[in-house]
């Protein structure tokens, strides 16, 4: 493995999350066209109302309002930016895999970004326990749908309930509203989503460009108590070239997952002193640029009471005292606890494990 790639993508990772970030803060503008529309909108309706067909009414015209503005924000800022990322993102990947190879007879091929947009726009985000396979664009558009439809069930709901017109309005456009707190919220987290698979898939491109140098890719995650169930088992998963069934960050919203690319033996480099950020017991740190997240998360174990307070914090009691107390190895306990899709098994379903008896009965009454 070249710890060097991994470094570079560990690293860049913060930039491309930052950058979700930015996109997001873009939105703002655009809320505050949503409160507008809405308190203009409830102006016009009766103070109070049972009626059905006045309350499906002002829905109605709410939606048609709010889609409006959402597809503005999509069109205009999102998917424009998004697109000249995806351009910049395969370049980028070219200049960092040119410096880690560092060999004038290696000359690296960068897609053109209508290449890259079509790589970017024609893989699914893939989401098993959520939102399930979408395109990006279906994913963005069905998101913003969901935000609309929960701000229509609020006004539904408070006229039926006996709200004032006033006291709706204030629900869902005043300081602390639906529209200010979880539709903001909720929002950022569609952008930084979108974000993250634009610069995977963006890169990836320029690994098929490259495949007689580049073999595959590795999953690279971060090191920190944050870091969901799922990347947490996907942290170091190599897929090839060949391999059919292939997974890309994100893995779920608000993913900070990245790729690295695993090159040839041919241009395996000296990675002895390269590194990747982490974020453990005592703050953060520099580690060995190939480990593993359970293998640091094993690490953190070791640093006494406070190293093993955080595992168990990060991976729940029991299942944290399987892993530091159960005598298994890392290696054995991912691939024991673990389901196919790097999904945690459940502690109820590990106890009837034939294979785990011992690990549990080391454990005593504990679990």
């Amino acid at each position: 493995m070249t710890d060097l790639t991994i470094q570079q993508s560990a690293r860049h990772a913060v930039y491309v999350q930052r950058f979700g970030g930015h996109l997001a803060n873009l939105f703002d503008p655009y809320l505050t066209k949503l409160q507008r529309e809405l308190k203009i909108l409830m102006a016009d309706a009766p103070s109070e109302t049972t009626n059905i067909r006045r309350i499906n009414s002002l829905i109605s015209e709410y939606k048609k309002a709010s889609m409006v503005i959402y597809g503005e924000y999509t069109t205009d800022i999102l998917l424009k930016e998004l697109k000249e990322f995806a351009g910049d993102e395969a370049a980028w990947q070219a200049a960092a895999l040119d410096k880690a190879i560092d060999s004038p007879s290696v000359i690296l091929s960068t897609p053109a970004p209508a290449q890259v947009w079509a790589g970017v726009t024609s893989e699914p985000l893939v989401f098993p326990n959520s939102a399930g396979v979408k395109l990006l664009e279906p994913f963005i558009k069905g998101w913003e749908t969901n935000q609309i439809e929960k701000v229509s069930n609020v006004i539904r709901t408070g006229f039926i309930t006996g709200r004032t017109n006033q006291q709706i309005t204030q629900d869902i456009a005043g300081k602390n509203g639906i529209l200010s707190k979880q539709n903001r919220a909720s929002i950022k987290t569609m952008v930084r989503t979108a974000t993250t698979h634009t610069s995977n898939l963006a890169r990836q491109e320029m690994f098929n460009n490259n495949d007689d140098v580049i073999i595959g890719y590795e999953w690279v995650s971060t090191l920190d108590g944050r870091t969901s169930d799922v990347c947490k088992g996907l942290d170091g998963k190599v897929y090839k070239n060949a391999d059919k069934h292939k997974r890309y960050p994100p893995a779920h919203p608000n993913c900070r997952s990245s790729t690295a690319p695993v090159l040839d033996a041919r241009y395996q480099l000296d990675d002895s002193v390269n590194t990747r950020a982490s974020r453990g017991v005592e703050g953060g740190q520099q580690v060995k640029a190939d480990i593993s997240y359970y293998d640091w998360l094993k690490e953190q174990g070791a640093q006494g009471p406070k190293g093993r307070a955080f595992v168990l914090d990060t991976l729940g009691d029991e299942r944290g005292a399987l892993f530091l107390d159960g005598g298994l190895s890392v290696k054995k306990f991912k691939s024991l606890t673990l389901d196919e899709m790097f999904q945690p098994i459940s502690l109820s379903k590990l106890r009837g494990k034939q294979s785990l008896e011992l690990a549990f009965d080391k454990l005593g009454g504990g679990v």
